[in-house]
């Protein structure tokens, strides 16, 4: 089951990600740690799931601003939690995550909300390359660079349901007008690994409403 979350001033989605005796996996936790925490709890104490995982699409503030506060929160109470973030976005983890971040939200004027949100954000637990399945789950990472280097999906729910990252919208895709983004590349993404999953595949984005491959694949002929 997925749960849908829209936090913060940009209205991220955090998806929940729950399933009988496997992790708890929380995808882009980019605001609101409080109630991030008390949804992953519940949805561990629903699934008697072993612990959490936090996966990243990618390292952009607006869906990892959360990630300090939801670790120390689980941590407190006791709950196993990873955190899983794409290779090429090494830089946006760590000691290199404030300045990657402070460029990125300066070049599209947006300095506001990087003064407004900025945190911390630690290295992840490990970085992932395409075709990683988070352990013991189904879920798998598929590499869709464009919007950042590293950024990436992941097909979950036995490949029913793609959660999309900034990748792909409902009638749009990520923006590609920052030092890491490329708009052929996206264009190169989408069309050759999202449009070839089943017109079927649930699309769950970064922001904004649901679709579907097959409603997006003919905006990408």
């Amino acid at each position: 089951m997925i749960h849908c979350l829209s936090v913060g001033p940009i209205g991220e989605n955090v998806y929940i990600i729950e399933k009988s005796g496997t992790p708890v996996v929380v995808v882009d936790p980019g605001a609101e740690p409080g109630r991030l925490i008390a949804e992953t709890i519940a949805a561990v104490g629903r699934s008697a799931a072993p612990g959490v995982l936090v996966a990243l699409t990618h390292g952009h503030l607006d869906h990892v601003a959360a990630l300090p506060g939801l670790l120390a929160g689980l941590t407190a109470r006791g709950i196993p939690v990873r955190t899983f973030a794409p290779a090429g976005d090494r830089d946006y983890f760590g000691d290199q995550a404030k300045a990657t971040n402070e460029r990125i939200f300066a070049s599209i004027q947006a300095m506001a909300f990087f003064s407004k949100h900025w945190v911390a954000i630690p290295e992840a637990d490990e970085y992932y390359e395409h075709g990683f399945v988070l352990p013991g789950t189904d879920i798998t990472a598929i590499h869709t660079p464009g919007h950042t280097r590293g950024s990436s999906c992941f097909l979950a729910e036995g490949g029913s349901s793609l959660l999309a990252g900034d990748t792909l919208f409902r009638d749009g895709r990520g923006r590609t007008d920052n030092f890491d983004a490329d708009e052929s590349t996206i264009l190169h993404s989408i069309r050759e690994r999202l449009c070839t999953l089943h017109d079927a595949v649930r699309v769950w984005p970064g922001h904004g409403e649901q679709t579907t491959i097959g409603r997006e694949k003919r905006n990408y002929h």
